[in-house]
């Protein structure tokens, strides 16, 4: 996490050009990883404080990721096919390892930015909503070999 005193004030008004730190260490737990990454975006590109880990959703999380690397993105989501889902959702649809959506899928959907479209900026402005307080990810091999991973806030 960031050392310098720029978070004493709170949340910055708009992230840090050009924010990319370097992912945490694996935990060896990928829902754990997820979550750190992300609150690691917001802490340290934004000063937003962190989401909490929504176990009580990850089962659904898990099964949107597996019914959309059959049928598209947000396709579970969209369908309401479990419950309880969260108010919105981020996805990494065929990544060709778990790594890569820590490492790379997580920032990319972070450097989308601020913005008021939300076809452009969508991803971001879930990330950094100042009314979610939990995220649940979910992770599914489809039958290709690729991960697809989802994130639900609520």
């Amino acid at each position: 996490m960031t050392s310098d005193k720029t978070c004493d004030k709170g949340p910055l008004s708009r992230p840090r050009a050009n924010c990319a730190p370097p992912p945490p260490p694996s935990s060896g737990n990928l829902n754990d990883d997820c979550v750190a990454r992300i609150n690691q975006l917001r802490w340290e590109c934004q000063c937003l404080p962190p989401l909490t880990r929504w176990k009580g959703g990850e089962q659904c999380a898990n099964k949107h990721a597996k019914y959309d690397s059959k049928r598209g993105i947000h396709g579970g989501f969209n369908k309401g096919i479990c419950k309880p889902e969260g108010l919105a959702q981020n996805e990494c649809p065929g990544w060709p390892s778990n790594s890569g959506i820590i490492e790379g899928c997580l920032q990319a959907m972070w450097d989308e930015g601020p913005g008021k479209r939300f076809s452009k900026h969508g991803h971001y402005i879930n990330m950094s909503n100042p009314s979610y307080e939990r995220v649940a990810c979910g992770f599914a091999k489809s039958a290709d070999g690729d991960i697809w991973s989802v994130q639900n806030f609520r």
